[in-house]
């Protein structure tokens, strides 16, 4: 039973493992994985990638090693303890990302995945079977020229695994995901160093990335009946900043809203902006105004809430009216 686990069992849970993170694309990578990619300057599809080779090729090392005495149960064991400790960090991050309202189902995945590799690990530990009890039937040592030959196969799965993971088409959607049937949560705190498709945003307004190609662009998402969004319009776009393209992307109503006296405050303050609307039919979860600056395709600024960072370095506050003798109006900057 215990050659059975290191064998079968344990390549299985990585196996399913990296399938599962192929099919669901960069929206199953937690927090934790994905700044430790960004740290080593890695894309989340990049950091995916790798960690999908990674995967695969332990899960063909063990199977390829667990004939070994010592190698293939030591693999096992590490490879174990490895996915036992990212489940725990995997639950920590959703747990702080996750609203109180969600309850356990966040967690249930990687709970599940913290389980099965505990129990994987003990049952390598207390599973003896007959052949492994038996000294007489215990494995010779191995020649040296059999060990360079299972050196080299072990970097050749490694290398092949990592090569072939590298070139698996991955969905970038860490920067938007579902909620529920018809909720889209948009986090602009994983768009920060992406190109503009890669946030997610560039799926539900495609006009976008072509828009944001050359030179700087901000991209404002503002509910219509949001005054502090008409605040930010009014310090920074009322007046045309040079060299500057704005694009404001008004977020729709909630599927089944019912609109209430003063909802519509007319149009917003904004000289030459471009308007654009998020699909309606969905709700949307992101804060109001959220500011996203592109420059030359790739964002360098996403907030919703430390506008200033974003936007006194490259905008100038409206000008402000002043009164002239002849009674007309002029403006100063």
């Amino acid at each position: 039973m215990k050659s059975a686990v290191i064998r079968i069992l344990v390549p299985t849970l990585l196996i399913v493992t990296a399938i599962a993170w192929i099919q669901g694309g960069t929206i199953w990578m937690p927090t934790w994985m994905s700044n430790l990619g960004r740290r080593i300057d890695l894309s989340e599809v990049a950091t995916a990638r790798l960690a999908i080779g990674i995967l695969f090729a332990v899960a063909v090392s063990i199977s390829l090693l667990s004939a070994r005495q010592r190698l293939g149960p030591f693999i096992a064991r590490t490879s174990l303890v490895l996915f036992a400790f990212c489940s725990v960090a995997t639950i920590a991050s959703v747990m702080a990302a996750s609203p109180t309202s969600a309850g356990l189902a966040p967690i249930i995945v990687p709970g599940l995945g913290l389980v099965i590799s505990l129990l994987l690990y003990f049952g390598i530990d207390r599973m003896k079977d007959a052949h492994s009890a038996d000294p007489s039937t215990a494995s010779p040592p191995t020649a040296s020229r059999g060990t360079i030959w299972v050196g080299a196969a072990f970097l050749t799965v490694w290398v092949l695994a990592i090569g072939t993971a590298a070139r698996i088409p991955i969905a970038d959607n860490a920067g938007t995901r579902q909620a529920g049937d018809s909720g889209i949560v948009l986090d602009p705190v994983l768009w920060q160093g992406k190109v503009l498709p890669d946030t997610g945003l560039s799926r539900l307004v495609p006009m976008l990335t072509a828009r944001t190609l050359e030179g700087r662009a901000v991209i404002v998402i503002y509910s219509p009946e949001c005054a502090h969004c008409r605040e930010l319009f009014d310090k920074y776009f009322a007046v045309a900043t040079p060299d500057l393209r704005v694009l404001a992307v008004s977020i729709p109503p909630a599927p089944g809203s019912v609109a209430v006296t003063g909802d519509n405050l007319g149009p917003i303050a904004c000289q030459d902006c471009e308007h654009f609307s998020l699909p309606t039919g969905k709700t949307y979860l992101v804060k109001s105004p959220t500011v996203v600056v592109v420059e030359n395709g790739r964002v360098t600024c996403a907030t919703d809430n430390d506008f200033k960072t974003c936007l006194d370095a490259i905008t100038s506050p409206a000008a402000a009216p002043v009164a002239t003798p002849d009674g007309t109006s002029s403006t100063t900057p």
